[in-house]
């Protein structure tokens, strides 16, 4: 076996152990350049992310972000249907005026 055949196999193993999972996600070109150009400008002075590392790290502050949104809402129900939010009423008011989940769930959309 090659030395490179060698390392990519202890790399695997390595993820493997970590739990790492690859995923593939489809960009139009558009958002490849887009990725590209954030790699490089969010890197600051120092070497570019990679896209794995770029996009691994948007995932850790939007589940921190998350973490902080679901805080502010635990405790709190709909003043509609008085059912725990986020979740609230599961749809069943949505459009509503009264219905937390007419507005707000789009503070927790993207």
């Amino acid at each position: 076996m090659s030395e490179a055949a060698k390392r990519k196999q202890a790399q695997r193993a390595r993820r493997a152990a970590l739990g790492i999972k690859r995923v593939e996600v489809a960009l139009s070109e558009r958002e490849r350049q887009q990725l590209d150009h954030l790699r490089i400008a969010r890197a600051g002075t120092g070497d570019p992310y990679s896209a794995d590392e770029y996009i691994s790290t948007l995932i850790r502050r939007d589940w921190e972000h998350w973490l902080e949104q679901e805080a502010t809402l635990k405790g709190h129900s709909c003043p509609n249907c008085e059912c725990q939010l986020p979740g609230g009423c599961g749809g069943t008011f949505d459009g509503e005026t009264a219905c937390w989940l007419t507005k707000g769930k789009r503070a927790l959309a993207l």
